[in-house]
């Protein structure tokens, strides 16, 4: 199951600040429950795929960092000052390590599965070639496996994927686009949150154990997923 040369990184954002286009349209608590639980489904994806060894999740706050421990991957304060330099300081730093390629993966995709990182990480044929999953709702990047030959500054954002695709072309390769439908959709905006409401499988039940536990947090049991997200299923 572990991947050697593979770094995982999973910018993750303070509770406060965390999931803020929903802040207008939902309480805060439930924002933030929302955040946790796509966090947790991403890193429990990671962990069942490539090892928990092998990700890193970048920025955040305490209780970040106290859910990463849970799931026994490492955690780092936002070394820059936005997503896309903290993204490039922490794959920069990944390849000064000797990783051979690093998989940024975004912490709001609610579907994520073992199955899915597999997927990617089995396109870049053993790390050598650029691997992308293009966002259902915006043209997004909701994975980008870059190998260290390729390495270029990550441009996130919408209709990003676009963007690296033409600055992988620019070296010369080709992005490959990965089957990973469970990587496709992220929850940005209040549709969105309804859609994953109405129709992921345990998804409503799980968000009200992570509205439990951050009131209750003091017990420090976080929570766990749904049957089917474990199982790798997507529904």
């Amino acid at each position: 199951m572990p991947m050697p040369g593979l770094e995982v990184l999973v910018p993750m954002k303070p509770m406060a600040t965390a999931k803020s286009r929903l802040a207008p349209l939902v309480m805060d608590s439930h924002r933030q429950a929302v955040a946790l639980l796509m966090l947790h489904r991403v890193l429990a994806a990671v962990g069942g795929s490539v090892g928990a060894e092998a990700c890193q999740v970048v920025g955040g706050d305490a209780v970040v960092q106290q859910v990463a421990a849970h799931h026994g991957v490492r955690w780092r304060p936002e070394p820059g000052h936005d997503l896309n330099s903290s993204l490039w300081l922490a794959m920069q730093t990944a390849y000064q390590n000797n990783a051979q390629a690093t998989l940024f993966l975004p912490a709001d995709l609610p579907e994520a599965t073992p199955m899915d990182v597999r997927a990617v990480v089995a396109a870049s044929r053993g790390l050598t070639i650029p691997v992308g999953v293009r966002a259902r709702n915006d043209g997004g990047t909701n994975a980008l496996l870059m190998p260290t030959a390729y390495a270029l500054p990550p441009a996130l954002g919408e209709a990003s994927y676009a963007r690296h695709a033409a600055e992988v072309q620019a070296c010369g390769v080709e992005l490959h686009e990965a089957g990973a439908p469970g990587l496709a959709f992220d929850v940005d905006t209040p549709a969105d949150l309804t859609l994953a409401e109405a129709h992921l499988d345990g998804f409503t039940a799980d968000l009200g154990r992570w509205v439990r536990w951050l009131g209750e947090r003091a017990l420090a049991i976080l929570p766990t997923q749904s049957t089917a997200v474990q199982r790798g299923d997507h529904g």
